[in-house]
């Protein structure tokens, strides 16, 4: 007996076959497919490499090292009269002078610093200087204190006289090798009379008097202009 097996449907017609790959292809392109889609992974963002700020610079100064200077000094003034002198100029700040002057009294040796604080266009100087006078005019010398010599002081003649003077002045460089200076202060001067005896016996009209070296101290003001030549 031979099994009946139950009839085949049959398609209608005009339905048209859809292939499987079609239809996936639909499925992944529908909205929910898209929105059920694993996101790709985003690359990662690089953070800005943060740059160290330089170290502050610390200003440098450029300008050439201090040289030892040498010069000379020439100068008219009260009541040292003409002078000249050598200079050393080892800092800028410090100068040394050493020379001589002469007035109508007689000649001295001198020698001193000068102290320059600031540098500017009109620069401050203050003055220290000694001077030493061995054989001075004493007849002169009472003429100026005095007016009129004493028949005394002719007999006197020379004496010896140590001056101190303080200045304060400024000076001007137009020019590197050239400073021109003037200042103000003020002397103090020791006069030394080695044999007084004349002076002392014409007081006392006794010529039997002695005496010891005499000391004077008298203070005067002191002006003097000049100029500066510099060899280097």
């Amino acid at each position: 007996m031979t099994p009946t097996l139950p009839p085949r449907k049959r398609r209608a017609r005009g339905t048209p076959r859809v292939p499987v790959p079609l239809c996936l292809l639909l499925l992944m392109m529908s909205p929910d497919a898209r929105a059920q889609s694993p996101e790709e992974p985003r690359p990662p963002t690089e953070e800005p490499e943060i740059t160290p700020a330089p170290p502050p610079t610390v200003p440098v100064d450029d300008s050439p090292p201090w040289s030892t200077r040498f010069g000379l000094r020439l100068g008219v003034g009260a009541p040292e009269g003409v002078g000249a002198a050598a200079i050393v100029h080892p800092r800028p700040w410090l100068r040394v002078h050493v020379g001589g002057a002469r007035n109508y009294l007689g000649a001295s040796l001198r020698g001193g610093v000068d102290l320059l604080p600031i540098r500017l266009f009109m620069s401050p100087v203050l003055g220290l200087t000694y001077g030493h006078a061995f054989d001075m005019d004493y007849e002169g010398l009472l003429s100026r204190l005095h007016g009129e010599p004493t028949s005394a002081g002719t007999a006197i003649r020379r004496v010896e006289v140590d001056q101190l003077s303080a200045t304060l002045g400024l000076e001007f460089s137009p020019w590197r090798p050239v400073t021109f200076f003037g200042v103000v202060g003020i002397s103090y001067a020791f006069i030394r009379v080695a044999d007084p005896k004349a002076f002392i016996r014409e007081a006392e009209e006794d010529p039997e008097l002695s005496s010891t070296p005499l000391h004077l101290g008298i203070s005067t003001p002191v002006a003097r202009l000049g100029v500066i030549l510099y060899f280097n």
